[in-house]
């Protein structure tokens, strides 16, 4: 048996959330691998089930940069009300509030980028994210280009199987018992 040839990596470092790295394996699927603080997940992404035209989004998330600013204020009043009262349950609620602002501020990193986007061919879902601009924009760009090119051809041959496996195949002549003969 031949081991499966890689096409293309293409490996991703991020300040926040780690490292990734996406490898083509053979013509029919792509590995995905995520490091971060304390974690790895590997993922196997049959290329039949994502859509050969990727969409671009680069988007700045009000939502998450009005909540965590929201939640940072109040935050910051409860810090300077326990200042003032010096109130030990104060210190406590306010130290929560931060914590929560620093995860708004993560969503909020995490939502503001510039990314390409693979959805899931059937369902429509944003399936599979890679970062434009990391490490290179022109090494991006030929990654997604390789990709959508196999997936492309990924599913042509899909096309061509559906009609094969759609003829009626004629009963073979068999004798239905190995130890009587056919004509009994």
């Amino acid at each position: 048996m031949q081991a499966p040839t890689n096409y293309s990596t293409l490996k991703q470092r991020h300040l926040l959330f780690g490292s990734r790295e996406f490898v083509i394996k053979a013509p029919e699927s792509l590995l995905v691998r995520e490091r971060s603080l304390g974690r790895f997940h590997e993922t196997q992404i049959p290329l039949s089930v994502l859509d050969p035209s990727p969409t671009y989004s680069s988007s700045f998330s009000l939502k998450w940069l009005f909540h965590s600013l929201f939640v940072g204020t109040l935050a910051g009043f409860v810090f300077y009300w326990a200042a003032m009262k010096s109130m030990l349950a104060l210190y406590i609620l306010a130290g929560i509030l931060t914590a929560t602002t620093l995860v708004l501020g993560y969503r909020f990193f995490l939502y503001t980028t510039d990314l390409v986007i693979f959805r899931h061919l059937h369902t429509r879902e944003n399936f599979l994210y890679i970062w434009q601009n990391r490490p290179k924009r022109k090494k991006v760009q030929e990654f997604v280009q390789n990709l959508s090119v196999l997936i492309q051809e990924q599913q042509q041959a899909k096309l061509n199987l559906k009609p094969m496996l759609s003829t009626p195949i004629p009963p073979l002549a068999i004798n239905p018992s190995p130890v009587l003969p056919a004509d009994i």
